[in-house]
């Protein structure tokens, strides 16, 4: 003998809803699927259902939903819109303003803040400023090198040469290190017809730079800011045709759209109005630090006189040397005696430097690119 024919009632779930929210608008407070066993539809309390839900039942034996009078049927009292494009996400109340100081909170019926976002990037031109350079400063010393010629200055590359160095560290003062003897070499030239002195040295030479080194710069700022709302409806997605969702009503100021990571084209239909908007940024802008190059024009100069004696009492000669280049002297009575050399306190002239740096370097990067669609 066949089982008797069983019948079950099931609760349809609705897109995680609550029974209340799928009885919203049902007359007789039911939405129920029935179904049957397969076999013989005789015996027990088949029969007093038989005719009735066979009615019901789709062509093909599926289920079917309890429909017409008394039946249910889901009604968005809210928002119907197109249903969400490709990768987008589901609809979302959008509030778009220039700052947000002036943005409304989440509405009652989206209270989920779900983004904030920022656009139209607004960054002002740099100014870094300009470099400068100040005169160059510097130390001196004097020549370390005076040699004795026996030829003039003309013709003293080549001829034979007797060092009379002054002492290490000079400081000018008299000194008759290394003096040479008057005399003459036999019946030919004088010994002694010219003296080279060395170049003064100069040493720790540089400019002083001044000029924005890490100018001020202003911080980016956004033209546009966005707040995404969240929320539900009573009857969830549910309510409208079968190319929309039922999502909640739109106050003033607010919109309805879908967003999307990255920076993307919106629909041909639907929601067609697009922002790009933006999580952060992340600015590495900076102002390369002002340099000054080598100094340029600048000099050491000093007077150095040559004594026959060696206490600076007999002037032989005397010049104004300097750091630009040696400087040879013919004495004025060839061969005679050299005994000492003395100088007065070094000067220095200040020349000049090129300016370097005050470049802006760097870049304002936007963090977090997102695509906004918004129904027009």
């Amino acid at each position: 003998m066949q089982a008797p024919l069983k019948k079950a009632t099931v609760l349809v779930p609705l897109l995680g809803l609550t029974l209340g929210s799928l009885l919203h608008g049902c007359a007789d407070a039911r939405n129920v699927i029935e179904w049957y066993d397969a076999g013989d539809t005789s015996g027990g309390g088949g029969d007093a259902d038989a005719g009735t839900d066979a009615d019901n039942e789709d062509a093909d034996g599926g289920p079917s939903t309890n429909g017409g009078d008394g039946g249910c049927e889901i009604v968005c009292e809210d928002d119907c819109v197109p249903l969400r494009p490709g990768d987008f996400s589901y609809p979302l109340l959008a509030w778009i303003g220039p700052d947000e100081t002036s943005a409304p909170p989440c509405p009652g019926a989206a209270p989920v803040e779900q983004f904030v976002w920022h656009g139209d990037p607004i960054v002002s031109p740099a100014d870094c400023g300009e470099c400068t350079c100040g005169p160059s400063y510097g130390f001196c010393s004097l020549p370390s090198s005076i040699v004795a010629h026996t030829a003039p200055c003309a013709s003293a590359e080549g001829a034979a040469a007797t060092p009379m160095d002054p002492p290490e560290y000079w400081d000018g003062s008299c000194a008759a290190d290394n003096a040479i003897p008057a005399g003459s070499c036999g019946t030919g030239p004088p010994c002694i017809q010219s003296v080279t002195i060395g170049p003064l040295v100069i040493t720790d030479e540089a400019c002083s730079a001044s000029g924005s080194s890490a100018a001020s710069l202003d911080a980016p700022s956004w033209g546009q800011f966005a707040r995404l709302c969240e929320g539900i409806t009573s009857t969830g997605y549910a309510g409208c045709s079968a190319a929309e969702l039922c999502v909640p009503l739109a106050p003033d100021g607010f919109r309805q759209c879908v967003q999307r990571s990255g920076i993307h084209d919106c629909p041909a239909e639907g929601y067609t109005v697009r922002f790009v908007f933006y999580e952060d940024f992340k600015d590495t802008r900076v102002c390369s630090a002002c340099t000054c190059g080598a100094p340029e024009g600048s000099a050491c100069v000093s007077s150095i006189a040559l004594y026959a004696d060696a206490a600076c009492t007999s002037p032989v000669v005397a010049e104004e040397v300097s750091s630009d280049s040696p400087t040879c002297l013919d004495l004025t009575t060839p061969g005679q005696a050299l005994g000492a050399k003395s100088a007065t306190a070094f000067v220095y002239h200040s020349g000049t430097c090129q300016a370097h740096g005050g470049e802006l370097l760097g870049a304002v990067e936007l963090l977090g690119p997102r695509t906004l669609c918004c129904v027009p």
